[in-house]
């Protein structure tokens, strides 16, 4: 039996559950859906808890935030299937044989990830950052990704064997958002558990207005900060595995660190602005990312409630 994990805050996930369910029984699948809510707002926990009247559906509500890394861990404890498959709560799977293509592909390894794709270009202007980003650097197919298979793990569209998930695990210190399946990835490939790469994307719905994802891309930099201080012995593989960190490394050893620091002070509403228009530049997000990163790097005792605080200057609009 395969267990459909998917972990939900704040979106509306009635359509996917239907697609999942309609999907198993018309390959005759064997399934079960785990539906936990992490703390989402009365309205959508309204709308979610319709489907706890469907068969094969469970639905829990938490009444507290959990965050990304132990949401996901609940589920797998929870699940009764001998394989589990995760999926983000945003998300549509892109072909209507999507359970029927991880089924076939079971025996090829332990972990197999089907990647993620992006739908047409938005007409709304203020998603047009989040889609371009997404489609340069996230929608990759199979053979591309299996060039770097374990840097190549998303945790949005993935399936995996019930106990080698569990010899893993999400790293429970990881809270807030980003790179929890980062260090996942990681960690799968020091335990030398093969990860198969297929093209069975799911496609990102939940596209963000372009402030509210800089917003959280400012917090994943943060994350990634306190990830290397929660796992120091990690840092030369993910310096080795990100091309930020493998960045900002060669600017701080050639003293640049500083100066990268002023200019993002400096030019930060700008940079902003440019972002967020009509025609917004991918190189110049990856100098922003490396601006922010040199902001936070030195900053001691960083924690997952100083995220607002610290960057509240940033957000206002």
């Amino acid at each position: 039996m395969i267990s459909i994990c998917l972990p939900v805050y704040n979106y509306d996930i009635t359509d996917l559950t239907d697609e999942l369910l309609r999907q198993a029984k018309e390959s005759n699948i064997d399934i079960e859906i785990l539906v936990f809510d992490d703390f989402s707002i009365s309205y959508y926990k309204k709308r979610n808890a319709a489907v706890s009247t469907l068969t094969n559906v469970s639905y829990l509500e938490f009444d507290q935030n959990l965050g990304r890394s132990k949401i996901r861990n609940r589920l797998a404890d929870f699940a009764k299937g001998n394989w589990l498959l995760f999926m983000d709560c945003d998300v549509i799977p892109d072909s209507p044989q999507f359970l029927y293509n991880y089924n076939r592909a079971i025996n090829e390894a332990d972990v197999i990830c089907g990647g993620i794709g992006y739908g047409p270009k938005p007409l709304n202007d203020k998603l047009l950052l989040r889609w371009k980003y997404g489609v340069r650097r996230e929608s990759k197919n199979a053979s591309r990704r299996q060039m770097s298979p374990h840097a190549s793990f998303l945790s949005s569209n993935f399936m995996i064997k019930r106990e080698v998930f569990h010899q893993i695990r999400f790293n429970e210190e990881i809270s807030g958002y980003g790179h929890e399946d980062t260090l996942f990835g990681l960690d799968l490939k020091i335990n030398n558990i093969p990860v198969y790469h297929i093209n069975n994307p799911c496609i990102h719905l939940g596209i963000e207005p372009c402030f509210e994802y800089l917003a959280k891309t400012e917090k994943g930099i943060i994350n990634l900060v306190r990830l290397l201080r929660i796992v120091p012995h990690q840092k030369k593989n993910l310096r080795r595995n990100i091309k930020l960190l493998r960045y900002y490394s060669f600017f701080r050893s050639i003293g640049l660190a500083y100066p990268l620091r002023w200019v993002f002070r400096v030019f930060n509403p700008i940079i902003r602005r440019l972002l967020c228009s009509t025609k917004p530049s991918i190189f110049l997000f990856d100098l922003y990312k490396m601006g922010l990163m040199a902001q936070v790097f030195n900053k001691p005792n960083l924690t997952e409630d100083t995220h607002v605080d610290f960057f509240n200057y940033m957000v206002a609009e």
